[in-house]
């Protein structure tokens, strides 16, 4: 990990992304449910909100714990962003 101001900006550039993504299935694809769509949207604002929050909550001064701190977190939102990717992928069919 850089720094925390590089992995904050690292999650808003990937909830970004997924916004626009399904932005753009909602209004550009035909035959896309729009309600599950705002949910996914709803649900990606909670990852970012979600992490965004866990990125400065770590107090420990343990070089060893502020390590696996990150890299489960990293893990964590790894797995977030793999499951509104199949969830965008099912609305997709």
């Amino acid at each position: 990990m850089a720094n925390k101001r590089s992995l904050k900006k690292e999650i808003n550039y990937i909830a970004g992304e997924l916004l626009a993504e399904c932005l753009f299935n909602k209004y550009y694809v035909p035959g896309v449910d729009a309600g599950k769509l705002d949910e996914l949207v709803g649900k990606i604002a909670g990852i970012q909100d979600d992490f965004l929050c866990r990125v400065g909550a770590n107090g420990d001064k343990e070089p060893k714990k502020v390590k696996a701190y990150y890299r489960k977190l990293r893990a964590d939102f790894d797995k977030a962003i793999d499951g509104v990717f199949e969830d965008l992928a099912a609305l997709n069919g």
